[in-house]
């Protein structure tokens, strides 16, 4: 009827009217307030980047300018051309280094933690949860304890200034052997089972029958171990040197006790950060769907 009030909702039984009325208002505050504390976080964690990037994008001379330039009045892609073009400073052999390294070490990881964790989940036999403890407990045991014997090993294997150097002694990683092996633990065994019924052997297992429900949690392992070699710093400090260095390292040679190039070594941090992005990029949704997922079943 044209002229007549409104007509509000029904009210549920025992509940107060006006309480009821209000209660839509203030889920939408909360909403704006969680929508609010998130652009905050969101730029906190996005203003390094951009610094990163305006800098890269500056001359010298504005780089350190005071007051600081929060933006690049006159920028420029002098930096990027310098670092990619310097004689001294073979920029993409270290980005190669690093590329090749880290997927290479990715890759092995994987395989390995597969290998391991498989007899340790889906096989019977004496001493495996000893065995699984053991491997487990060495996560406890600090890093840094095995740069010494490390280079030691690569001495006598003389794999210094070598890609070997940069991928096999890190490839035993106990978390890796831990993640895979708790999903395949959440696998049925009936899936398996029926498998041998037809006359499979394990190994046809592993890879028809059950790597197929893995597909989620071996990308997530290989961003983890792809960005953890990409990241390192320690170790290819002392096992790597000239051509043969990785990003991290090399970047480093823009900076020195006595000057910085802020602008050439934030144009180097920005390169060195895009092969990260895209690696996350191309893995986002396994790696979503693999944190979702428990994987913590036991038997």
């Amino acid at each position: 009827m044209i002229g007549s009030a409104p007509v509000r909702p029904p009210v549920a039984a025992g509940v107060d009217a006006p309480t009821a009325y209000r209660r839509p208002a203030m889920r939408a505050w909360r909403d704006v307030l969680r929508f609010a504390l998130l652009c905050v976080l969101a730029l906190l964690f996005l203003m390094p980047i951009y610094w990163m990037i305006a800098t890269s994008l500056k001359t010298e001379a504005a780089a350190v300018a005071q007051p600081v330039q929060w933006w690049p009045h006159e920028p420029t892609l002098e930096n990027y051309r310098t670092i990619l073009a310097s004689p001294n400073a073979p920029f993409l052999r270290w980005t190669w280094n690093s590329l090749f390294t880290s997927t290479a070490f990715a890759g092995l990881s994987v395989l390995l933690a597969v290998l391991t964790a498989y007899p340790l989940s889906r096989m019977r036999f004496r001493g495996r949860d000893t065995w699984f403890w053991a491997i487990l407990s060495s996560m406890m045991i600090p890093g840094v304890i095995f740069l010494i014997p490390h280079y030691l090993m690569m001495i006598r294997f003389d794999w210094i200034d070598t890609y070997h150097a940069l991928i096999w002694p890190g490839l035993p990683a106990a978390f890796g052997v831990f993640l895979m092996r708790q999903f395949f633990v959440s696998i049925p065994r009936e899936v398996e089972e029926a498998a041998r019924i037809d006359g499979a052997n394990s190994l046809q297992i592993l890879v028809f029958v059950l790597l197929p429900f893995l597909t989620a949690p071996m990308a997530t392992l290989a961003l983890f171990q792809f960005m953890a070699s990409w990241n390192n710093y320690v170790w290819p400090l002392f096992v790597v040197h000239g051509e043969m260095q990785t990003l991290p390292v090399a970047i480093t040679s823009f900076s020195s006790r006595y000057w910085t190039a802020y602008g050439k070594l934030m144009a180097g941090t920005a390169i060195a950060s895009l092969p990260i992005l895209i690696a996350f990029l191309f893995t986002q949704r396994y790696f979503i769907r693999g944190m979702s997922l428990t994987g913590l079943k036991d038997e």
